[in-house]
């Protein structure tokens, strides 16, 4: 019997996760078909469908809206496992609490309406007493999707870097065009950024229907970072040293900060774009916390048992940047 996997999301990470089940679908067990669901997923289809390998299943793609509980369960009818993608970057409290609070529940009802297993990709520094929303209905999210289904497996990557992300390749494209790279406050912010084909693989992983695996991550959060800890100065000067370019590394006040988000949250999306609500997401370290294994799993020890290491930002950058 085929295993279906429903992707609910898309863009970077909801392309790497699907090609990597797909491409999975060898592993012992029954096959699986990836289904990619977005409010638009054809373009996502599309371009799995010339990446995918001879013999990776692509079903066909349904378009879904996590704000319309009506459009979901058609969706994912037949689903044995549903990965729930739902999140944005930047946007009112307003938008955050529709998309990562009630979206991500009317995902994780409709999961549980089919059976399905339900994957929560959420984020390091979730917590539902922040005064940031996106950190704050991050959390509320977990909360639903535990309440709806509660064997559900929640991930929270760091910083996720690989080709095509939005951090590493945008302060890229700024070093080409600014005579200088800026840092908030002293630079001293950490990030444990974690290659996004090693968050693909994991979730591949989980996926499988394998019940020793879906034991041990049953009502889990993992808790995802790499291999190396960077300030967010270093990672400023990791950037300059893969594009092989020298731009002075410019310290700026928080507050200044903040009035440039009050200014640029304001105006269209585009590469200089910056929220207050960002800023002070700066202010925060996003690294691993103390273990807790009533609650956790380990992500190095998972990956480790199944034979993956993790990659290094080292390794990654320069073949992209």
């Amino acid at each position: 019997m085929v295993q279906k996997v429903v992707i609910c999301g898309a863009g970077f990470l909801g392309r790497n996760i699907a090609a990597a089940i797909a491409r999975g679908s060898s592993f012992p067990g029954p096959p699986r078909s990836v289904q990619v669901s977005s409010r638009k997923p054809d373009r996502l289809h599309a371009l799995l469908s010339r990446e995918l390998p001879a013999g990776a299943v692509l079903a066909p793609a349904v378009a879904a809206d996590i704000t319309k509980p009506d459009t979901l369960v058609p969706a994912f009818k037949d689903a044995s496992v549903v990965i729930s993608l739902v999140g944005l970057l930047q946007g009112s409290p307003a938008q955050f609490e529709a998309i990562q609070w009630r979206g991500a529940e009317n995902v994780a009802k409709a999961a549980r309406a089919v059976g399905a297993k339900l994957i929560h990709i959420s984020a390091i520094g979730a917590d539902p007493d922040s005064n940031i929303a996106y950190w704050r209905t991050k959390a509320l999210g977990e909360e639903a999707a535990f309440e709806a289904c509660p064997e559900a497996t929640v991930i929270r990557p760091s910083l996720v870097f690989g080709p095509g992300d939005s951090f590493f390749n945008r302060f890229a494209r700024l070093s080409q065009i600014l005579p200088v790279l800026p840092v908030f406050g002293d630079g001293g912010t950490r990030f444990q950024p974690v290659y996004v084909g090693d968050i693909a693989r994991l979730t591949e992983v989980i996926s499988r229907n394998d019940q020793t695996i879906r034991k041990a991550v049953a009502g889990r959060i993992i808790e995802a970072g790499g291999p190396d800890i960077f300030t967010f100065k270093e990672i400023m000067e990791l950037v300059l040293k893969y594009t092989h370019r020298y731009r002075p590394i410019v310290p700026v006040p928080w507050f200044v900060g903040k009035m440039q988000g009050a200014v640029l949250e304001r105006l269209p999306s585009n590469i200089l774009t910056l929220t207050r609500d960002q800023v002070e997401q700066l202010r925060h370290d996003n690294i691993l916390s103390s273990p807790q294994p009533e609650t956790h799993v380990s992500f190095e020890k998972l990956m480790f048992d199944h034979g993956e290491r993790l990659r290094s930002v080292h390794e990654v950058l320069p073949e992209y940047l």
